[in-house]
């Protein structure tokens, strides 16, 4: 696991005022609330900023990527099953862009530059995330407010992690789009289903 360099050079993405972005969440949570630290360590979270620990929230470009990267985050490449407890608790959040976002950029030439391949960092394992983690806080120290690669789940879309501290919440608007459940019955349940029948995972309804 290589570190990240120094001076942290990365290149930039930005994403547009308007940009949509898709996020899967408790229904406890408001869905452009970042998370404050709390739970386990993921691949970008949590990392103190110099001022305490930095917020977080993690989205991504198309509702499927959104999918791959929580609901289907431990469920095998090639198929499985997903227990109902894990996607009838959740709901999945379309957030509008209220202004350009500047994102490290972790994939295509972004990668390059820095000299890691994805495998190094952003397809890795989670008994790694103690120094993948050590990326976002070089990202953030660089004056990014999130980075952006490729999802490893679904190598199609884009998938993103915001800071806390750079990004507010009156900068992600909750919009009328998305899945109020995915329980058993909703529309949301549908979806999901029609999408992980495509991927070889099967909901248990029980």
């Amino acid at each position: 696991m290589p570190a990240p360099p120094f001076p942290f050079d990365a290149l930039e993405h930005v994403l547009p005022e308007g940009a949509l972005l898709r996020r899967v969440h408790s229904p406890h949570r408001v869905g452009n609330h970042f998370n404050p630290g709390l739970g386990a360590p993921t691949r970008f979270a949590h990392f103190d900023g110099g001022a305490g620990i930095v917020p977080s929230l993690y989205a991504a470009a198309t509702p499927e990527a959104a999918v791959c990267e929580s609901l289907l985050h431990d469920v095998p490449l090639a198929g499985g099953i997903l227990p109902l407890a894990s996607y009838a608790t959740r709901v999945m959040t379309t957030l509008e862009l209220h202004r350009d976002v500047h994102l490290a950029m972790m994939m295509g030439p972004g990668l390059r530059r820095l000299g890691v391949a994805p495998q190094d960092v952003v397809a890795t394992n989670g008994d790694v995330y103690d120094r993948t983690v050590l990326w976002a806080q070089a990202a953030h120290t660089a004056g990014f407010e999130g980075l952006a690669w490729m999802s490893a789940r679904d190598n199609t879309s884009e998938a993103y992690v915001l800071f806390g501290d750079r990004v507010a919440e009156e900068d992600l608007r909750v919009t009328a789009d998305g899945f109020d459940s995915f329980a058993p019955g909703s529309s949301g349940f549908d979806w999901l289903d029609s999408y992980c029948a495509l991927v070889h995972v099967d909901l248990l309804l029980g």
